[in-house]
């Protein structure tokens, strides 16, 4: 930047107000980008679509009259006049304090839904200030400064001529993507005169981060060390495939198959296995773990809780007796003597939580983390930069937008299960009133049926649902056979709890979340889920996942704390697919809840949206490879 305008900006009185909000520079403040926009532009009326929302300035011509609609709610009644003979009559809620100020004749804005038929609008805004209507506002959300103050100040930097503003994309790919170039986008980003220019200024941001995406894969994928491709043992896996009680689904055989070419690749590969709950995922990393120890190599398995970790333990164990496998936990003995004997090779497959992430391996071949959205990315990392020539795959049941996929792991493949391994009913969802648990229960344990109670909090809280106050309760109501488990209870406590409620037909387990991911448990047929509007949708669809692990009818039951509507639980109780949820939770609630609230904090990018973004990463990036291999071969 131009220093006579460095200094115009440390002069002015913005400054040590930005400074506070950690804008320390003319540059930072051009390129900070307003949270949202809000649309005065005016509207043809002549035009307007029915409901759709408008905005339009005019004279008032009536006398505010105040009346109830058919539900009896009240409301304020006027009628203005736009233009020539066009008139609107405007309906008003709420706001009764303004008819002391809806004179006659007096000019007024308005924004709200159009009604086509009735030549009605129905107000979400009254203003009598028209000097900056017909406008589109940038909102910027900073401390202590007023958006009209900051859009004064730069309209001002954008009006001189020694403001110089470098172009950082290549003509070719300006035009290939029919982009604007940056100073005319930086100046509609905060003085945006249309929303077709602010559509363009948007699309030309949104290109420029995709290729910054598009250069850091490709980097990555340079940097790749090379490794020795895998030379598994065909006959031994089929030996071992032969044993498996079960048959694979075409669409489990098409991802062992596929697991199995990135194993005979000549650099390390890392692998997404997305897979609705009850989809059959661990399967087909325990196939891949088999190939991988048949090349005499080992493999770690890692999950986000020791029950989790332990019930992969029992399960492999069982499908593969004759591997030696280990199960470390944080109470494990002889620690150091365990981690020894792994080092020297007498372990082949390792199975334990985020603990193991440190482990030295005598020649680790494969790393799988499962429920990898729990884990956080500097678990990932340590893991990976310790053993770079082994292969990674991730398994997840919470369905990740491939967009959010690609910005948050980088280089990775995908593979997707749709279908369960057999078929089975589908859980009936639906709000439950809490007076109906205890017969529900009791109903439950005369059928041999376990149940999950699961609630938001342990302790006796502002939340009126916790361990503490339920569990006294179905104690006075003498219900019996009750398991209680959260997070506080030591590792041999959980383990304890957890083998009495599998063992007992009539067991009713009452929990925090703790069980969201992996409990498997096929004789359980109901979870009752407490405060279900204080959870998220795919946190929801998680714990629903518990149950629904048998030919039976299966039933989630939905007590909300608070009985108003909730758009959550609507959508839960009628869409069991968890693609479709996870779409509409990032689109309502952020990336948090799919890589955790701190690692959302990974996703440095301010115009893509993860949510819908998806074809111009793809095709940015497919674009940009193309290049530079065709540079590479002149």
């Amino acid at each position: 930047m131009n220093s006579n305008l460095n200094q115009m900006f440390v002069k002015s009185n913005l400054y040590p107000k930005l400074v506070q909000n950690d804008i320390n520079t003319l540059k930072e403040l051009i390129f900070y980008k307003p949270k949202k926009y809000q649309n005065f532009l005016l509207s043809n009326i002549n035009q307007a679509m029915d409901k759709e929302i408008i905005n339009v300035i005019g004279k008032i011509v009536s006398e505010p009259i105040s009346s109830k609609d058919d539900s009896d709610k009240k409301r304020l009644n006027f009628q203005i006049l736009i233009h020539d003979d066009v008139f609107l009559d405007v309906v008003l809620f709420n706001k009764f304090y303004l008819a002391n100020f809806l004179k006659i004749n007096k000019n007024v804005f308005i924004k709200g839904k159009y009604n086509l038929y009735n030549k009605s609008i129905t107000a979400s805004l009254i203003s009598f200030d028209l000097k900056n209507k017909n406008k589109i506002k940038p909102v910027y959300g900073i401390k202590n400064i007023t958006d009209r103050s900051i859009t004064t100040f730069l309209k001002n930097i954008f009006n001189k001529p020694q403001l110089k503003i470098k172009e950082n994309l290549s003509p070719l790919f300006l035009k290939k993507y029919n982009l604007i170039d940056r100073k005319e986008a930086l100046m509609n980003l905060h003085l945006p005169k249309s929303q077709q220019l602010l559509h363009k200024t948007l699309k030309r941001f949104k290109h420029e981060e995709a290729l910054n995406i598009a250069q850091k894969l490709f980097e990555e994928k340079k940097k790749l060390p090379f490794k020795k491709p895998l030379n598994y043992g065909n006959y031994y896996i089929k030996t071992i495939m032969q044993k498996i009680p079960f048959s694979l689904t075409d669409k489990q055989k098409k991802i062992v198959k596929d697991i199995y070419s990135d194993l005979k690749q000549n650099y390390p590969t890392k692998r997404l296995i997305q897979g609705d709950v009850g989809s059959g995922k661990t399967i087909t990393v325990f196939l891949a773990a088999i190939a991988v120890i048949s090349a005499k190599k080992q493999v770690l398995m890692m999950a986000p809780t020791e029950i989790l970790a332990k019930q992969h333990y029992l399960n492999f164990t069982k499908l593969f007796p004759e591997i030696k496998t280990i199960f470390i936990t944080s109470k494990s003995k002889k620690k150091k003597t365990l981690q020894k004997a792994i080092y020297n090779n007498e372990y082949q497959m390792v199975i334990g939580t985020h603990l193991l992430a440190n482990t030295e391996f005598h020649d680790l071949g494969l790393i799988i983390i499962d429920e990898t959205h729990k884990f956080g990315t500097d678990v990932k990392d340590k893991t990976s930069f310790q053993n770079l020539q082994a292969d990674v795959l991730y398994l997840t049941a919470t369905p990740i937008p491939k967009t959010l996929a690609v910005m948050y792991f980088g280089l990775l493949k995908t593979s997707l299960l749709t279908e369960p391994p057999y078929a089975k009913k589908s859980i009936i969802t639906e709000r439950f009133p809490f007076e109906d648990i205890v017969p529900l229960l009791k109903e439950n344990q005369a059928k041999n049926e376990q149940t999950y109670i699961v609630v938001p909090a342990i302790k006796q809280n502002a939340k009126k649902f916790n361990i503490e106050t339920i569990k006294s309760f179905l104690e006075e109501e003498k219900i019996q056979h009750l398991y209680v488990l959260h997070g506080k209870k030591n590792n041999q406590e959980q383990e304890d709890i957890m083998a009495g409620f599998v063992k007992n037909p009539q067991g009713i387990l009452l929990d925090t979340t703790i069980i969201e991911v992996g409990i498997d448990i096929p004789n359980a047929t109901t979870i009752v889920i407490l405060g279900a509007d204080r959870f998220g949708l795919s946190q929801l669809h998680q714990l629903r996942g518990r149950v629904g692990r048998n030919e039976k009818q299966n039933y989630c039951f939905l007590v909300p704390e608070n009985p108003t509507d909730n758009q959550r639980l609507n959508i839960l109780e009628q869409e069991s697919n968890g693609f479709k949820l996870s779409e509409f939770d990032l689109k309502n609630r952020g990336p948090g809840d799919f890589v955790g609230k701190k690692q959302s904090g990974y996703l440095k990018y301010h115009f893509l949206n993860v949510a819908t973004d998806f074809k111009i990463i793809s095709q940015v990036q497919k674009d940009f490879e193309n290049l530079e291999n065709k540079k590479r071969l002149l």
